[in-house]
């Protein structure tokens, strides 16, 4: 018996208690057989809840200490209390988004808009210190899980560090030079005529949903080298898109 129980991964201080503990074939100890079962019974409700927690990523309520199996859930489903921020979760798992370059916006904007209904710290105004501060945390959380799953570029520079492929500004400028080149003549174009903005503006803004569509195909094919070269590129456009924008007294 405790040979089989020894070769599961519970296999400390648990597995040695109980092995001293099991009656052997002569034995007629009623209270050894008890205090065996007992074990054997705590043994394996010990052996449930962390294979459980393993699997599912569970945590515990920090009021009620009851079981939260998923991870991003945001208030406890026992007593409705707010949490801690969940660990080791994504930006795309956060907002109910598959971990893709490619969503849809739309419910993107629409579940950033029912969290932060249920998680603004207006509402908990009049509650604990503590969850006050949950709601604070949790509300800014979910804004900047939003902010950078919105637009193409941020979402890609996210997906590249969720591969651990992160893009460093040495990285950024040492991009190839004929492209550098087209950059740095886009810019003087900018700053010399201000007549051409909206002919410069529509054709960045092409160039802007062609790099994006590149950026897309890339990470479709699990290409992350190409994905990041094109990623570096579309970082170039919006910042052209963002000097055009200065240029024409835009906020």
């Amino acid at each position: 018996m405790s040979k089989s129980v020894g070769s599961s991964m519970f296999s400390g201080r648990f597995i040695s208690s109980f092995s001293v503990l099991i009656p052997t074939a002569s034995s007629n100890s009623n209270v050894a057989r008890r205090k065996s079962w007992l074990l054997l019974v705590q043994f394996n409700n010990y052996a449930s809840s962390v294979k459980n927690k393993s699997q599912t990523g569970s945590r515990r309520c920090w009021k009620c200490n009851s079981e939260i199996r998923s991870g991003v859930e945001f208030f406890c489903p026992s007593c409705n209390i707010i949490q801690m921020p969940p660990r080791k979760v994504t930006y795309f798992e956060l907002m109910g988004s598959p971990t893709s370059f490619d969503i849809d916006t739309r419910q993107l904007t629409q579940r950033y808009k029912e969290l932060q209904w249920k998680l603004h710290p207006d509402k908990f105004s009049d509650l604990s210190k503590k969850e006050q501060s949950l709601s604070e945390e949790q509300s800014s959380l979910v804004n900047e899980a939003y902010q950078t799953l919105l637009k193409p570029l941020t979402r890609g520079l996210y997906l590249l560090n969720l591969n651990g492929i992160p893009i460093t500004e040495d990285e950024a400028s040492s991009t190839d030079t004929k492209f550098l080149a087209l950059v740095m003549d886009k810019y003087e174009e900018i700053s010399s005529s201000e007549k051409k903005l909206k002919e410069i503006k529509k054709e960045n803004n092409g160039d802007l949903e062609k790099s994006v569509k590149k950026v897309s195909k890339a990470f479709e094919r699990g290409d992350l080298e190409t994905a990041r070269k094109e990623v570096v590129k579309l970082k170039y456009f919006s910042k052209i898109d963002e000097f055009i924008k200065d240029r024409e007294g835009w906020d």
